[in-house]
């Protein structure tokens, strides 16, 4: 590093050193924007626990992992996958917001089997982005499609944004995929 002093007696970096601290400043602001940029091309998926975030996330991907409780929040190529407490806890619905706020569509999803509704009214509205809403597991004995269906509108999802999948079976996914991408660049 080569310093030079000013008739005013301060020390001042070379011009050439400021040329490099002004490089590096301009590649973090591109990095940045490229992480940023990607995020919109990413599907954020929040509901309850046991909802089927990750079950539906490994369908659609096509990916074929053992999965179990998601402890943190995951991303990849084309998702983030949070936690359920995101939802359920009241305290942690502003990390919910946080983390998805910079996504390019919000999937909220509700268990058919779900007895319970966590998720606050208008919750959605929150987001200035697209959300879609979908059921999953349809396949099971103890289904209430038509509860679910209350569940999410009263989340602040329009009815016709709601869809019905079964990860297990398959059903619904390959329209499901249609509808993402309406949204975002998804292709598996």
């Amino acid at each position: 590093m080569t310093a030079y002093r000013s008739t005013a007696g301060v020390t001042e970096t070379t011009p050439s050193l400021q040329t490099f601290f002004d490089k590096v400043f301009l590649f973090f602001c591109r990095l940045e924007d490229y992480f940023l940029a990607n995020n919109k091309n990413r599907i954020a998926l929040i509901g309850r626990i046991g909802s089927g975030k990750t079950t539906l996330f490994l369908r659609l991907t096509n990916e074929f992992i053992a999965s179990g409780k998601t402890q943190q929040v995951s991303y990849s190529d084309h998702f983030i996958d949070t936690p359920g407490e995101f939802v359920e806890l009241p305290c942690f619905r502003p990390q919910a917001i946080n983390v998805t706020c910079d996504a390019g569509l919000i999937i909220l999803i509700n268990s058919s089997t779900d007895h319970q509704n966590s998720v606050p009214p208008n919750f959605v509205c929150t987001y200035n982005i697209p959300v879609i809403g979908v059921i999953t597991k349809i396949d099971h004995k103890h289904c209430n499609l038509k509860r679910s269906q209350r569940y999410l509108t009263y989340a602040g999802v329009h009815p016709d944004k709601i869809h019905r999948v079964s990860a297990l079976t398959g059903e619904g996914i390959s329209e499901l995929k249609t509808v993402i991408q309406e949204y975002v660049a998804f292709e598996h």
